[in-house]
């Protein structure tokens, strides 16, 4: 019980920017994600395509990466579509 109530704890003291970095990482992710499973496209494709590794490519989908605006828009232009829409 004391080990629930400390990660209760915890998770109440994330500041909200923090709660929607996470959340904005792991929705790009999963687009790219679905994009690749749409196109019928795999990792290697992509990285391929981009002149990545896989690894990358593989960090980049964990919805653990901090995108910068230009790998959005080299994936955007990659994958034929808007990753993101402002």
């Amino acid at each position: 019980m004391k080990n629930r109530n400390l990660y209760l704890e915890a998770v109440q003291n994330i500041p909200d920017e923090v709660k929607r970095e996470t959340r904005l990482t792991f929705a790009i992710a999963d687009k790219i994600a679905s994009l690749l499973h749409q196109k019928n496209l795999s990792q290697k494709d992509l990285a391929l395509k981009m002149g990545k590794s896989e690894a990358e490519v593989s960090v980049w989908l964990s919805g653990q990466h901090n995108f910068t605006l230009r790998t959005l828009a080299k994936l955007s232009s990659a994958l034929g579509t808007d990753i993101v829409a402002v």
